[in-house]
């Protein structure tokens, strides 16, 4: 079955065609051209028009100024390019429904690898589900973050946004931050919220989108996120004030911080394919060095071990193949220096598996295939075709004998392997695949579709063998 919806394009990727944000709402325009296109149509014979024209040029310029005051009014509804960014006040911010009581989940002995519940969503998911306590949080085509219960799958709460939600939530304790906007979104806000009740507590707008995952340094009580052409914003925790900014380029990368460095990924300029990985001082902002690398920003920066970063860019966008699409895998040392760099049989998606332990990451390539990759020198160590194309990354289940890895294909194939060497342990099929990575808890597994959620029991019995 075909996806109903697919993401809009990502001009950061395309390097042949930018669509200016500023411009987007006047699309809005659309609508009443229309109209007066068919007023005038319909005023093609002579005596019509001889008669109306005068109210048909006075419908006509009503509709223009109109139009021209929405678009106006759009514009002074987010921040000044200037500010870049602004807290939005009590009466704009994101809103909280709250729906049912969450179930709590109870401690099972599974006797087989079966399904436990399996419900439909209210809205058709854009995001990977995250376990947050007793719930698993989404976000939607409908600019939701819906929050169901781990224990039987019921809808809890449902917190509205204004743009459609395809990063990951960032949790941390009583606390989490979600981000929303596709590339196309002229303003997108990070929502911060507590848990479990999801009711904000603060929201920050930008003026692009925010499509990667929030990194928190709880030690600091801060937090790092990225705003497309805006750059890389460091903001408090407690209430979203802005701590520095940097315009590095464009960055839809969650940035990764380790050892009190700061390593973003970004795309310098938006008009030019080319990535750089810049590492950054987190209390300023200040870059410490840059690294040029081939293709445009796509996954987030990943610890290898001690002393390399992994990463990877790509041409091409997230979403349905083109004959284009081409990537690349990186391993760069904390200083900057390029380690290795491989070409990928196809453009991967973010984010990479990395099983530092085994020494081995594992990209999900769009064109259906996964591949593993050594860290050490980004030899292949294993590589399989698994169905005709990808529209998330596979999920990653470290703490079994062997590692257990899930991906569902987006004709709804889902194949639990081992990690270690691709080799299939059980597959099964779904109506259809989505834009969300399965996801492991414990024993547990959540395959979600674009329309459901199913939850799968006795993972463990599958690093037996059982069938």
């Amino acid at each position: 079955m075909a996806v109903r919806k697919t993401l809009p394009p990502f001009p950061r990727l395309s390097g042949r065609l930018y669509i200016f944000p500023a411009l987007i709402p006047m699309i809005e325009i659309l609508p009443w051209l229309l109209t007066a296109v068919g007023a005038l149509a319909g005023a093609s014979q002579a005596a019509f028009w001889s008669r109306h024209r005068r109210k048909i040029f006075g419908f006509a310029a009503v509709c223009f100024i109109a139009a021209g005051a929405t678009v106006i009014w759009s514009h002074t509804q987010k921040p000044s390019e200037q500010e870049g960014s602004r807290l939005l006040a009590g009466a704009d911010i994101s809103k909280l429904e709250k729906l049912a009581d969450a179930t709590q989940p109870t401690d099972k002995s599974y006797e087989e690898f079966a399904p436990l519940w399996t419900v439909k969503t209210k809205n058709e998911t854009l995001a990977s589900p995250v376990i947050a306590g007793d719930l698993l949080l989404l976000g939607t085509f409908e600019a939701t973050l819906d929050a169901h219960a781990r224990a039987d799958g019921k809808l809890v709460w449902s917190l509205k946004k204004k743009e459609p939600i395809f990063t990951n939530t960032a949790v941390l304790k009583d606390m989490a931050f979600v981000g929303e906007g596709l590339h196309t979104a002229p303003a997108a806000s990070l929502t911060a919220f507590s848990l479990p009740d999801g009711k904000p507590v603060w929201e920050r707008q930008f003026r692009s989108h925010v499509e990667s995952e929030t990194a928190l340094d709880a030690a600091n009580n801060r937090l790092f996120t990225c705003a497309g052409e805006e750059g890389i914003w460091a903001l408090d925790m407690k209430d979203g004030a802005v701590l520095w900014r940097s315009k590095i380029g464009h960055t839809d990368a969650t940035p990764l911080l380790h050892d009190d460095h700061l390593y973003v990924s970004a795309q310098p300029d938006d008009k030019k394919v080319g990535a750089e990985l810049s590492s950054l001082d987190p209390d300023d902002g200040d870059i410490e060095w840059k690294t040029a690398l081939p293709g445009n920003t796509m996954g987030s920066p990943q610890m290898g071990g001690r002393d390399r970063i992994l990463l990877t860019t790509a041409v091409g966008q997230v979403g349905p193949q083109k004959a284009d699409d081409k990537g690349w895998s990186h391993a760069i040392g904390t200083n900057g220096k390029i380690l290795w760099s491989v070409d990928l049989p196809g453009m991967p998606l973010p984010e990479a598996v990395v099983l530092a332990d085994k020494g081995i990451v594992i990209h999900t390539l769009k064109n259906g295939d996964l591949i593993a990759l050594n860290i050490k020198d980004g030899s292949k160590a294993w590589y399989v075709k698994q169905g005709k194309e990808f529209l998330a990354p596979a999920g990653l289940l470290a703490t079994t004998n062997p590692p257990l890895l899930a991906g569902m294909t987006s004709d709804g194939v889902v194949s639990i392997r081992n990690a270690e060497d691709g080799t299939e342990i059980r597959r099964i099929k779904k109506t259809q695949g989505g834009y969300a990575a399965p996801v492991f808890d414990r024993d547990v597994l959540y395959v979600t579709t674009p329309h459901d959620i199913t939850a799968y029991g006795g993972v463990h019995l599958l690093t037996r063998g059982d069938k």
